[in-house]
């Protein structure tokens, strides 16, 4: 008989999990697939992408004292002017963790401005090289829309699959800048 109430209760406790497992992953992808089902109502790809990079900021940690108490979360975006503008209209007056969010347009080449995610299209292999080293192991979420970003160091990469935006996490390059990407969002990670 005792046998039989553990037995039951661990079954119970396992369905538990996954129903809860279920619907959290369900939840998640429904916050990411918004702005994917809102694409049939006319949105425009940088606004897509500027609503991709907001949830990818919302799904990251940084390490304590990267972002100072009373400062704001900084993002920023190098090569795409359409996508700054998409990004500053999808956080006006948005939090993070309780910190108000700033969007800067910075230039290709120049001086590099701190960061706490940076967003990078439009440029050319090399430059996105000089880029991604410019940041390597610092904890800033780079993103990109450029074939090869993963492989050349970068975190997130964007790219359509059957008319979809789609993503794929690089954990390794995550885990050097001492990022943490929370385990909802890689589950919607596709390998790319």
């Amino acid at each position: 008989m005792i046998q039989r109430r553990s037995q039951a209760e661990f079954a119970r406790r396992v369905w538990t999990g996954l129903l809860r497992s279920a619907r959290l992953t369900c939840a998640v992808a429904s916050v990411l697939a918004l702005p994917v089902l809102a694409v049939a109502q006319d949105v425009t790809e940088p606004a897509l992408k500027a609503a991709f990079i907001y949830n990818f900021a919302i799904f990251t940690t940084w390490p304590a004292g990267t972002v100072p108490p009373a400062g704001p979360l900084v993002m920023c975006v190098v090569g795409d002017a359409a996508v700054g503008d998409a990004l500053e209209q999808m956080v006006k007056g948005r939090v993070i963790a309780g910190r108000t969010i700033t969007v800067s347009m910075l230039p290709v080449a120049g001086p590099r401005r701190v960061c706490h995610a940076e967003y990078v299209s439009g440029v050319t292999a090399g430059q996105l090289a000089q880029i991604v080293a410019s940041v390597r192991d610092a904890p800033v979420l780079t993103i990109s829309d450029l074939n090869g970003f993963n492989s050349a160091g970068g975190i997130v990469q964007l790219f359509f699959e059957n008319s979809r935006l789609r993503f794929s996490v690089q954990l390794e390059s995550a885990r050097r800048a001492d990022l943490q990407i929370s385990s909802k969002l890689l589950l919607l990670s596709k390998p790319k």
